[in-house]
């Protein structure tokens, strides 16, 4: 299996293999347990995995950020598996620790993703966002995505319901 590593301003990110489960599991349910209006995912569903379901997760790409050996940050992507779809992948799981927000992290895990992507063919990353989460709309937009679409009532829980905006950038 390939590991891709890179190291931007302080910054050492890196593709997780099953090795990295236990990184996994840390940082995606801080994510989850920090930003819960942020994910179609809930903490609930999550903390009781066994370790072969976390594994299994690492069968697609997911890159972690970390500073000083510590995960800050996470992004992963879910390549489409049909053929007249295989140029597609959607970014998911996409989570930085809030006091590195800001500092280029999202921007560095967003580069190597994409570029790891357009190594396997992909032509168009895709992703869905809480159309309440203005923070992570402005950083994709600023990133060269658009608004493709809405699904109303995407979202709910926690008492509300939100539109999920689906953004496209071409490769």
């Amino acid at each position: 299996m390939e590991v891709d590593v890179s190291i931007e301003e302080g910054a050492a990110i890196r593709r997780l293999s099953v090795k990295d489960v236990d990184v996994f599991r840390r940082i995606r349910l801080e994510a989850l347990s920090h930003e819960p209006f942020s994910f179609a995912s809930v903490f609930g569903d999550w903390v009781h995995l066994s370790d072969r379901q976390w594994r299994q997760h690492l069968d697609q790409p997911v890159f972690v950020a970390f500073l000083s050996g510590q995960p800050v940050g996470m992004m992963g992507l879910r390549f489409e598996r049909a053929r007249k779809m295989a140029h597609r992948a959607k970014l998911v799981s996409v989570y930085v620790r809030k006091c590195e927000r800001g500092t280029g992290i999202a921007a560095n895990l967003l580069h190597d993703v994409a570029g790891h992507a357009r190594d396997h063919g992909v032509l168009q990353l895709e992703l869905a966002v809480n159309a309440e989460n203005s923070a992570a709309i402005h950083f994709y937009q600023r990133h060269g995505f658009v608004e493709v679409g809405r699904i109303p009532n995407g979202f709910q829980g926690h008492g509300a319901e939100s539109d999920e905006l689906i953004m496209v950038l071409r490769l």
